[in-house]
């Protein structure tokens, strides 16, 4: 006789899993752990999550984005009301507040998995951003940008290590791109 999954069941094992992730990383989190930390046995994980790849992908999932279409469909914002992020990427960086264990977990936490390079690839496409906007920079050096942006990376893990709340996080990330953006000449 087939067994009936529970919702209740699946949103504890995710929750022990964020966990789990959060603490100790992919590398070191085990089934074992994750079934304890839901009060589980460790056999019913399986009957939900295939293997622990599967289950990190579901707690990545709110915070797996297309980066470059992030970028690409960030269209223009306003510099001269303070206005630094689209409403793309404002949307997007909300929800990375809202889900910053994950966030943290996908950027520091992820090695020997598809997402171990996820962190790079959103510095080259925040840096790609910045260098579409090039014209807008009285001294454009490629490597100064490179740096901007992985500065501008850590300082969204920073806020979503440190976090308080998404009012909190979207007040403190606007101090710093104006800080950045009005500091450097974009």
């Amino acid at each position: 006789m087939a067994q009936v999954l529970k919702e209740e069941i699946r949103q504890g094992i995710l929750h022990a899993a964020l966990e789990e992730f959060y603490e100790n990383g992919y590398v070191q989190a085990t089934m074992r752990s994750i079934a304890d930390r839901a009060g589980i046995p460790a056999g019913l994980i399986y009957s939900y999550y295939k293997n622990k790849e599967a289950l990190f992908d579901e707690v990545l999932r709110p915070v797996h984005f297309d980066w470059k279409r992030v970028m690409k469909g960030s269209g223009s914002s306003d510099h001269q009301n303070y206005q630094y992020l689209s409403q793309m990427e404002e949307d997007c960086i909300r929800s990375l507040f809202r889900h910053h264990k994950e966030f943290i977990i996908m950027m520091d936490k992820s090695t020997k998995t598809k997402y171990e390079c996820e962190k790079e690839n959103l510095v080259c496409e925040i840096e790609g951003h910045l260098n579409s906007h090039r014209d807008l920079c009285r001294h454009y050096d490629p490597v100064f940008v490179h740096i901007i942006a992985n500065n501008f990376l850590d300082a969204l893990l920073q806020i979503a290590y440190h976090y308080e709340s998404e009012e909190w996080a979207m007040k403190l990330l606007n101090k710093i791109s104006k800080m950045y953006l009005q500091g450097i000449g974009f």
